[in-house]
């Protein structure tokens, strides 16, 4: 039993808290806890894949523009210890990575 001290109109009280209470309340903390945690993994995951999107896009943009100056478009590249893959057929370029692939075109439509 763990045992409460307070105070109330001038007298001490003492209060137990029974040991099935104590275990309630650890198991509600214990699940809060563990709600928490998944949900800052989503979010962690969520924006390591938006980050991994913007790199593949800014990867496609610099192959267009490479293009444009008459630079051949590099095949593989490597970044944060992440691979992207880079195909490059006419004005449409096509990078692949972990988490999906970003298709860029240059034609107007």
């Amino acid at each position: 039993m763990i045992l409460i001290r307070y105070k109330r109109n001038g007298c001490h009280y003492r209060k137990g808290a029974g040991l099935v209470a104590v275990l309630f309340t650890l198991m509600l903390f214990s699940i809060m806890l563990s709600g928490l945690s998944r949900w800052l993994s989503a979010q962690q995951r969520d924006g390591v894949q938006s980050y991994q999107r913007y790199q593949a896009l800014l990867l496609a943009q610099n192959q267009l523009a490479r293009q444009r100056l008459g630079l051949e478009c590099e095949t593989q590249y490597r970044q944060n210890q992440l691979v992207f893959q880079i195909d490059c057929h006419g004005k449409q370029v096509k990078v692949r990575f972990v988490w999906g692939e970003v298709i860029l075109s240059a034609e107007k439509r």
